[in-house]
């Protein structure tokens, strides 16, 4: 619930209310830059990078956008949430770790925010390939939400 509420109290702070959510906004409002690497290995998705110089995320140019996003929103929650990004390189850092969880999870909850989601559910029955299109991620990512959010019924998806 708390990663829930963090992101709701941004979304509003900065006024948005409808997907897919506009995560260049949300970089800006950071101080973060994103740079996209096109010699990344196929292994890694995304990176904080953190010097005197430069706050930003890497993010794997060769990968499907909808991957980009989500690494995107992977890499602001480990800033948002304060892990210690100096130690967070996406094909080496634990993958089963808590933080890591905790980065999935909140990339999961901005990319598709409960409170949006809830409303598209009651408003129109859905397939799982029209809401990652409407949120613009993949449609692993809405399954996984769908199933952890408890909204799914079979009277609101097809």
């Amino acid at each position: 619930m708390e990663t829930r509420n963090k992101i709701k109290t941004i979304l509003d702070k900065l006024e948005i209310k409808e997907p897919p959510i506009p995560l260049e906004k949300i970089t800006t409002f950071f101080g973060l830059a994103v740079i996209n690497y096109p010699k990344f290995p196929d292994s890694v998705s995304g990176t904080i990078i953190k010097d005197d110089d430069l706050l930003a995320i890497g993010v794997n140019d060769n990968h499907a956008k909808v991957r980009q996003r989500f690494t995107i929103a992977h890499e602001l929650g480990h800033y948002i949430l304060g892990h210690d990004v100096d130690k967070i390189l996406d094909d080496e850092f634990d993958k089963s770790s808590d933080k890591e969880k905790e980065a999935n999870s909140f990339a999961g909850e901005l990319l598709i925010p409960h409170h949006m989601l809830e409303s598209d559910l009651k408003n129109q029955i859905w397939t799982i390939k029209d809401l990652s299109q409407r949120y613009q991620v993949s449609e692993q990512v809405v399954t996984i939400k769908l199933l952890e959010s408890n909204l799914i019924n079979n009277k609101n998806l097809k």
